[in-house]
């Protein structure tokens, strides 16, 4: 959002998963305000503060209080760590659903401020564009789409967020956005990777290919898992000033494709996911609210 009278404009977030956050709320809420802030820092906006929105179910029985403290705890160790204070927030309990207590589900929004508007990014790549991927944190699939989706069910212990590799990951994309080296970024979260891969492509009307290392012990945790943290794709045209400003920052990167021609192509090891974009995009249209 442009500020009038100024070159300068805000960017904000909003994150946070009840699943995730059901099957470990310390990490699940350092896992949302660690999201939250990540997808501002993804505009080029530097992380300023946070406000929340704490749902949970009826305190006087069950684990719910534990669940509560946890959660909070959890926002508060990442709230430190990232420079972001909690300037207001909410707290709605008794949420009930079919007999039972909602999913805990701590929603923060993240505000955050780009100085120079005209460096502003988003998810879109543009043809011939090369894609890197930032951060080298481990997918799992505990408490993921994939999971849910495709297995059924809700298990497992989500894995944590280094806080320290978050912070050094978001000085990195507010940099990179400024000096004009990102036009584009997605973090990996909801689907993994290849999900972001396949949103950039979906954003910027322009197929993407590509070829992911070994993140974890099975080729479809690295396609499909959600890490902790630290996982984004970034489009640059100029790849070697990406990669030197990373190693400054003491970020992981390597390119991993480019953006072009009319697939959506990601790979690893021996798996592929590909779909052509124009099948996708209408799949991603047929699912939006009307």
């Amino acid at each position: 959002v442009r500020l009038p009278g100024s070159k300068r404009a805000i960017a904000a977030a909003l994150d946070g998963s009840g699943r995730r956050t059901w099957l470990d709320p310390r990490r699940g809420g350092r896992q949302a305000v660690a999201e939250a802030a990540r997808n501002v820092a993804c505009t080029g906006g530097r992380p300023l503060a946070i406000t929340n929105c704490l749902n949970f179910g009826n305190p006087e029985r069950g684990e719910t209080p534990y669940m509560f403290v946890e959660s909070v705890e959890g926002m508060a160790e990442a709230c430190e760590a990232l420079h972001a204070p909690v300037v207001s927030g909410n707290v709605s309990l008794y949420n009930e659903h079919s007999g039972g207590p909602i999913p805990p589900s701590p929603i923060v929004g993240c505000v955050g401020l780009i100085e120079d508007a005209a460096c502003a990014i988003g998810a879109a790549p543009q043809s011939g564009a090369t894609i890197v991927l930032l951060g080298d944190a481990e997918p799992s699939v505990d408490g993921s789409e994939y999971q849910a989706y495709v297995f059924g069910s809700v298990a497992g212990r989500i894995p944590d967020v280094d806080l320290e590799a978050e912070a050094h990951l978001i000085d990195l994309l507010v940099e990179a956005a400024a000096q004009g080296i990102t036009h584009a970024a997605h973090d990996a979260a909801e689907g993994g990777l290849a999900v972001a891969a396949a949103e950039m492509a979906i954003a910027g009307r322009v197929g993407i290919e590509i070829e992911l290392p070994e993140l974890a012990m099975r080729d479809d945790i690295t396609l499909f898992g959600e890490p902790g943290g630290g996982l984004v794709l970034v489009a640059v045209n100029d790849a070697d000033a990406m990669l030197g400003l990373a190693t400054r920052h003491g970020v992981p990167a390597q390119i991993v494709g480019t953006a072009g021609g009319e697939r959506i192509h990601v790979s690893t090891g021996a798996a592929v996911a590909s779909l052509a974009l124009a099948e996708a995009s209408a799949i991603h249209a047929a699912t939006l609210p009307e």
